[in-house]
């Protein structure tokens, strides 16, 4: 009898810790639920700040505190970056996809993707990407910097010229991309316009 009282007790025990328990997990959930704007702004911005002094996981444990509605492409996009540079690439498609799917003009999802894609040599998909950034951001530089590689990875140099010139006229302080642009000139056998693009870059750098 004395046992059975005892096992009675136990229960009841083990069913008010998991009471307490659920009620603790449920206003972890609730005091998410309520972050405000502002809330998410901070942890947004100490977030980007962690990664950007390569405190990664820090910056993921941050990010993880904000609830899945409140997340921003700009959000997804900073977790993908930082999975890319961990070398998860998938993690880190696979967020720039979610940035993609809360804002379909995310021009920086897109190009993300597209950087993953020609480092795998994927030219005609990260071709696509990098379209589709420039697309909804016409005066983003990289966007047509690296959209301008895909075509010279493959020997399309007439079309990265173009890009090339446009990314100079948008960010005109960026060395490579004088450098890939005297390389166009030089393959498609104007020797002189390259030549004289790399003399400008050593009188600067005199």
């Amino acid at each position: 009898m004395k046992s059975l009282i005892k096992n009675k007790t136990l229960k009841s025990s083990i069913s008010l810790i998991l009471v307490l328990f659920l009620c603790f997990f449920s206003n972890i959930v609730e005091a998410k639920e309520k972050l405000t704007e502002k809330d998410i702004l901070d942890l947004k911005e100490e977030a980007f700040a962690l990664y950007s002094t390569n405190n990664k996981e820090e910056a993921l444990r941050l990010l993880d505190e904000i609830p899945q509605n409140y997340r921003n492409d700009d959000i997804f996009v900073i977790a993908g970056n930082i999975f890319e540079d961990m070398n998860e690439n998938s993690v880190a498609i696979e967020n720039f996809n979610k940035a993609i799917s809360t804002n379909p003009k995310s021009y920086k999802a897109y190009y993300n993707i597209g950087c993953i894609l020609l480092k795998k040599k994927s030219y005609k998909l990260a071709e696509e990407n990098f379209k589709l950034s420039i697309k909804h951001n016409g005066d983003f530089a990289y966007g047509h910097y690296n959209l301008a590689s895909c075509y010279i990875a493959q020997n399309d140099y007439k079309k990265a010229k173009r890009h090339l010139i446009k990314a100079i006229n948008l960010k005109p302080d960026d060395e490579n991309f004088y450098i890939n642009l005297a390389y166009c000139y030089k393959m498609l056998d104007n020797k002189k316009a390259a030549q004289k693009i790399l003399d400008s870059l050593n009188k600067v750098k005199s």
